[in-house]
């Protein structure tokens, strides 16, 4: 896998410090932002990979570009501490404005070898074969 999907939605963890409507104008490939972010169970998740974030909830789209930094390593779950979860780190090096998301409908049909609708949680891969789409949406939608 060299490429995955990192769920965000802001209805259940808003976490950006600063906010992230307040990050995003900052970040870039000359300027990229460390962080890490849980990838639930997965594992198999290589130093170098695309890590897309998809915004979920009410304003569901691709808002955000990374590179992992690190491999998968265990740590406490952010909203219940007794339980393990896996994290990667990552290099933001491109986040969207909310208003300016690349939409679902976008997605799915320039990148249908995605399944968009049903990514629920973090971690989950993008298949070998959609993988230059999706770059290539987000260099046409993102980068203007």
């Amino acid at each position: 896998m060299a490429a995955i999907i990192l769920g965000w939605n802001p209805q259940r963890w808003n976490g950006w410090t600063p906010s992230y409507e307040e990050l995003s104008p900052t970040v870039s490939p000359q300027r990229t932002l460390a962080g890490s972010w849980t990838v639930g169970r997965r594992v198999n998740i290589p130093v170098g990979a695309d890590a897309w974030l998809l915004m979920q909830g009410r304003h569901r789209g691709l808002v955000g570009h990374a590179v992992v930094t690190r491999a998968p390593y265990p740590g406490p779950h952010d909203r219940d501490p007794t339980v393990t979860t896996n994290y990667v780190d990552v290099a933001w090096d491109g986040l969207l404005p909310v208003a300016r998301r690349i939409v679902p409908e976008v997605l799915t049909t320039e990148a249908s070898g995605v399944a968009w609708g049903y990514v629920f949680s973090s971690g989950t891969g993008v298949p070998a074969a959609a993988e230059e789409q999706v770059h290539q949406i987000w260099q046409r939608y993102a980068l203007d």
